[in-house]
């Protein structure tokens, strides 16, 4: 589908107040017939042609009130275009991004308030504003951000689905200026109507993956039962939830699939699930432990990875692997098995890295919680040794979303 299927007024002005509604109608029969990611695409493609944006960006809801990068087009600089489903980006940064729904970002701020932003200058914002704009992708890639519309994609409860972000109007004479309220009308106007298609689109594709609200109800029993095991260890149910999505940030980075992110962000939390067959003598022990309980407490993993045997689900066959294997070492040195390598699975490598990186910079009845600074040092210095230095140079490389999400679920000063 190209843009030239979109029908404009007789002007060919895509901006004029001519613009009638059944064109918006016909963009949107367009879009349902498509996949999400496509769709996403394909919407940020028409929102451009009517509004005349340089460049814009998508972001699609994604879990744990977090929005996720969709997709990124920019005529200026087309080495920045970053497209669905597309294997030669499949390393670009923004693959990997995801902002929480709240002020530190126009995105996550449009979503939250649910109300569009019109923007002259993202470096001018008015005094006082809720909303932030940050400059870090224009300073990576030498773009220029000036004028822009942030749109909250809200399906038919108002609920958020996504954002639309349309930066850069381009004048007739080819200068970047700033949009008009005409123009915010008719892209809050095509995000409405896109927005039930974009809906319908996950619920057709989580379909084709097994039933949402059967995933849903996995999920909520999974953090439960998990949080169940961590409080009996003087632990909150936030260190289950920071664990979980550092893995799907640093699955991201590797380039997995959204399905094998989705997938480990649901079964992480059952890492330490054989914590419930721990005595709370032990589990709670401020002083060191003998060498006998030592060996109870790490009976955990082998304990967990029999509660979670014998499951036809993808979901807990993943999680008895992660249960199993999470506190196994690079080098072999690691328990119960003592496997080294590859012949660790990743599920477990990567919940390693994401689990000793919260307990280093949680308080715990033991210690007092390290900077993330210093939690990186060592964690960087156990690369090769105790964890799969690929996966520690993904950590690193995340570290900018992993403090997001570290600051998102902190735990609250009463359970400190």
């Amino acid at each position: 589908m190209s843009q030239s299927s979109l029908t404009l007024s007789s002007s060919g002005e895509p901006d004029s107040a001519q613009l009638e509604f059944d064109t918006l109608l016909d963009v949107c029969r367009k879009l349902s017939e498509l996949q999400p990611g496509v769709l996403l695409n394909e919407l940020l493609r028409y929102a451009r042609a009517l509004v005349r944006a340089e460049a814009g960006t998508v972001f699609r809801l994604a879990p744990g009130n977090m929005l996720h990068f969709a997709c990124a087009q920019n005529d200026a600089r087309p080495d920045l275009v970053v497209e669905p489903a597309s294997p030669d980006q499949s390393r670009s940064e923004l693959k990997t991004v995801t902002i929480p729904i709240d002020n530190s970002s126009l995105a996550g701020y449009t979503a939250k308030s649910r109300e569009p932003l019109r923007l002259d200058d993202v470096y001018d914002l008015p005094d006082g504003a809720d909303y932030h704009f940050s400059s870090k992708y224009d300073k990576s890639t030498g773009y220029r951000t000036r004028s822009m519309l942030v749109i909250p994609m809200l399906d038919q409860s108002e609920e958020p689905v996504g954002v639309l972000q349309l930066i850069n109007h381009k004048a007739t004479d080819g200068k970047i200026s700033a949009f008009s309220e005409r123009e915010e009308q008719i892209a809050m106007a095509l995000a409405s109507m896109a927005a039930i298609s974009v809906r319908n689109a996950i619920l057709i594709e989580s379909v084709r993956h097994k039933n949402e609200q059967l995933k849903l109800a996995q999920l909520e029993t999974v953090m439960r039962l998990a949080t169940a095991a961590e409080l009996r260890d003087d632990d909150t149910g936030q260190h289950i939830k920071r664990v979980s999505m550092y893995c799907e940030t640093i699955a991201r980075k590797l380039g997995y699939s959204e399905d094998f992110a989705y997938n480990l962000m649901c079964s992480s939390p059952m890492h330490d699930i054989g914590k419930l067959g721990i005595p709370d003598a032990i589990l709670t022990k401020p002083g060191k432990l003998t060498d006998e309980e030592r060996l109870a407490m790490q009976s955990h993993t082998t304990e967990g990875a029999k509660i979670l045997s014998g499951s036809p689900h993808k979901l807990m066959q993943t999680a008895q692997r992660i249960a199993h294997s999470h506190h196994e070492r690079w080098d072999g040195k690691g328990y119960p098995r003592g496997l080294a390598g590859e012949d660790i699975p990743i599920e477990g490598r990567i919940t390693a890295v994401a689990d000793v990186y919260d307990a280093l910079t949680s308080r715990r009845c033991y210690k007092p919680p390290f900077t993330s600074d210093k939690a990186y040092e060592i964690i960087q210095e156990d690369a090769g040794t105790h964890f799969d230095a690929r996966i520690v140079a993904a950590f690193v490389a995340a570290r900018d979303d992993i403090e997001i999400i570290q600051e998102t679920f902190r735990d609250k000063p009463e359970a400190l």
